[in-house]
């Protein structure tokens, strides 16, 4: 009802034509929310009281010149293309119903079910593509989410524009909020829509809404009967796109139950089934570029919905200056004040928490340029602030604070999610399961720290440990010792007369001009080892980058033949003992490289197993000197390595890191949604979250140690257990 004069209740709603019904009942909800009476419409719209009240009756349909004026005074901001989308849905199944039904007939768009077989089920059986569907499209139980209790967040989106997207002037308006997304995605037309921004933003909840909608959406046609489009969602993580569009078909089909790669290409043809493919921005830019590639060369009439991050997919445009054909998109917009008022108060379990959050919300539409206003932009901080501030106990004020800053408040409500709301907690109690909960967030400290290094997912179990690469003045030091190391076992292993005394005081100068240069191309071919990035991914994608890439991986294999080459040509036994060493380096950074592409515990045993191999193949003979230059190297190009020095650097504070842990630590990260992982490495779902990580010292996940308010700029004083040791700063 509307805000002024009490007047005749409504009429009842005929739903003889569902949607006119749906019609009419939408214009009745757009007029109450508006608080206009049918006498202010009057005024507004210049048409009479009569044809107004009979276009909410859903018994005779309204001209679209009546519906779109009364859209426009009372949401002159509303997407009129939506609403006349409604009305031309109304208009068609109006006019196949308008002949006079026979007597004892069911009213039209209501068909009597047939009756049964004698021997099948009165209710209909899902087939296996439904219910994939419906286990694809589970809602997110994370109770900070989108779509938690007690309603959505009111996510609102706007459209994007044709420099990404394969549409003209005159596309439609795909402007719209969170419940309108199955009407706004019949908008597009060819069935190809994009769903793009920022993490944290809702993107994938609102996929999964679309997918839904389709699926119980009776209306549109887009239901889950016979003939029907099924939504299923399906993760780009680990998919190759290089391999063409039959991989995507290959790809689509493995998360299907019973399909193979001609039955998805037959129900895409078919439109029978829309993919909604979501973790674009897990691949890397060269495969996103390949992927743009791949879509384009499916059938035109295959409908699908990307979903990605907004710089991610942007970038790839710009960089391939390539669109999906066919496509429209949409962009989610930040929360506004006006979306949180109301939602954020709905769960209240009194009245106190209304009154506390009235002021807030009245200061934050009063100044938006306070730091409450810029976090709570947020779905995810705000849905964390409802938990928080609602739910819980604390004060809303705290958000309005003079002093409160973007820092302090993100910090404040991620340490609510992530270190004392007691459903995200996994592990509990002491002894064993305190450990590995103190390890867990040593691993993801360690890993809010390497991808802010890395600017972008960490793909590398050595950059976890080491970083990008060591500091010029670290790494000149390193390669100079190494050369150092060098230069004494040839000085040693040279004799005038070739013979095999190593410690003969005949020998050589040490200051033979050739001993020197090689000593000194080990020392610079380390160095430049060293200073290379460890990221297998980061190689360029032009021949000459691949050729320098495999390069820089021959290196450790070099160092021995370097040293090998040095030799006296009589030297036989040192010189195959040697090259079998360089042999084992070469295999140790091969190895090293799987471990980082598919991490398992059993390419860490492997690893372990080289240090015996190489003092094995160098101790028999008199190259033995050349264990102190080679052992080094070895644990330079290992994961084992890394850690070993990582441990030693952090004062034994990640001692309980062990690779083979680690992997199974960042792996238990992203079951509630703290990390993603992807072909580009591990990165956090959330930059407030990673941001938290970083600063939270060891022990602010126990659900025990809740902190004070925090409205300064200054770090969560967060009590605990004290570590051993520190962080290192560059943990090489």
């Amino acid at each position: 009802m509307g805000t002024g004069r009490r007047g005749r209740p409504q009429r009842p709603l005929d739903t003889t034509v569902p949607a006119l019904a749906e019609l009419a009942q939408e214009l009745r909800e757009l007029r109450a929310a508006a608080g206009l009476t049918l006498d202010n419409l009057y005024t507004l719209t210049h048409w009479s009281k009569g044809a107004l009240s009979a276009a909410t009756t859903g018994r005779d349909l309204p001209r679209w010149d009546l519906v779109r004026a009364w859209v426009t005074a009372c949401d002159p901001d509303a997407n009129l293309d939506l609403w006349q989308a409604r009305h031309r849905r109304a208009r068609a199944q109006y006019e196949r119903t308008r002949l006079v039904l026979p007597a004892g007939s069911p009213p039209a768009g209501r068909t009597e079910p047939a009756p049964p077989a004698p021997d099948t089920p009165a209710g209909p059986r899902p087939s296996s593509l439904e219910r994939d569907a419906w286990r694809t499209l589970a809602p997110d139980r994370r109770p900070w989410g989108v779509a938690a209790h007690p309603a959505p967040i009111p996510l609102r989106f706007t459209t994007v524009g044709p420099d990404f997207t394969d549409t003209g002037s005159d596309a439609a308006d795909l402007t719209g909020h969170y419940d309108q997304i199955g009407e706004i995605f019949a908008l597009t037309g060819t069935g190809r829509l994009l769903v793009l921004g920022d993490r944290g933003s809702g993107k994938t909840q609102l996929a999964r809404q679309l997918g839904t909608r389709l699926l119980t959406s009776d209306r549109s046609g887009s239901g889950s009967g016979s003939g029907s489009v099924v939504p299923v969602l399906v993760s780009l993580r680990g998919w190759r796109p290089e391999r063409g569009p039959d991989s995507l078909l290959a790809w689509i089909a493995d998360a299907l139950t019973g399909c193979t790669t001609e039955d998805v290409r037959t129900l895409l043809g078919r439109h029978r089934l829309l993919p909604i493919l979501d973790d674009f921005d897990s691949l890397t830019l060269r495969q996103r570029g390949r992927a743009l590639h791949a879509f384009n060369q499916l059938p035109q009439q295959a409908p699908f919905v990307l979903v990605s991050g907004w710089t991610e997919f942007t970038r790839t445009v710009e960089q391939t200056d390539t669109v999906i054909a066919g496509s429209a998109g949409v962009r989610l917009l930040p929360v506004g004040v006006d979306d949180l008022d109301g939602w954020i108060q709905r769960s209240s379990r009194s009245r106190t928490k209304e009154q506390d959050w009235a002021p807030v919300l009245a200061a934050l539409a009063a100044r938006p340029d306070l730091p409450a206003a810029t976090v709570l932009t947020d779905p995810t901080l705000a849905g964390a602030a409802r938990l928080l501030y609602t739910d819980g106990r604390a004060v809303p004020a705290e958000l309005v604070a003079e002093d409160a800053t973007v820092e302090a408040l993100e910090i404040r409500l991620v340490q609510h999610l992530f270190g004392s709301f007691p459903p995200y907690r996994q592990h509990g109690g002491i002894g064993g399961h305190q450990l590995q909960e103190q390890h867990r967030h040593q691993a993801l400290h360690l890993l809010a720290r390497r991808e802010q290094e890395e600017e972008g997912p960490v793909g590398d179990l050595r950059v976890l440990y080491r970083g990008r690469h060591p500091s010029r003045r670290r790494a000149g030091v390193q390669a100079a010792l190494l050369s150092l190391l060098s230069w004494i076992f040839l000085s040693l292993v040279q004799t005038p007369d070739n013979s095999r005394a190593y410690y003969s005081s005949s020998s050589s100068s040490p200051f033979d001009s050739a001993m020197l240069f090689w000593a000194l191309i080990v020392g610079a071919g380390w160095y430049v080892y060293l200073r290379h990035r460890l990221d297998h991914r980061a190689a360029r994608t032009d021949p000459l980058g691949r050729m320098r890439s495999w390069l820089l991986r021959a290196i450790p294999a070099g160092v021995a033949l370097v040293l090998a080459a040095a030799i006296d040509a009589d030297a036989y036994f040192e010189r195959l003992a040697l090259v079998m060493a360089a042999v084992l380096l070469a295999a140790a950074v091969w190895v090293a490289e799987e471990a980082s592409r598919r991490p398992a515990p059993h390419w860490f045993l492997t690893e372990l197993a080289f240090v015996p191999l190489l003092m094995f193949v160098v101790l028999p003979g008199f190259s033995i000197g050349a264990l102190p230059v080679l052992l080094p190297v070895l644990l330079g190009v290992t994961v084992t390595g890394h850690w070993l020095r990582a441990v030693l650097t952090s004062r034994f504070a990640l001692w309980g890191l062990y690779p083979g842990v680690v992997i199974g630590l960042l792996a238990d990260a992203t079951d509630p949604d703290v990390l993603r992982a992807g072909r580009s490495g591990w990165s956090f779902t959330h930059p407030a979250v990673a941001r938290w990580y970083r600063k939270a010292p060891v022990g602010s996940h126990d659900a025990e140690n809740t902190p004070e308010p925090v409205t300064g700029t200054g770090p969560i004083p967060v009590p605990g257990p004290a570590r051993r040791g520190g962080w290192p700063d560059s943990a090489e």
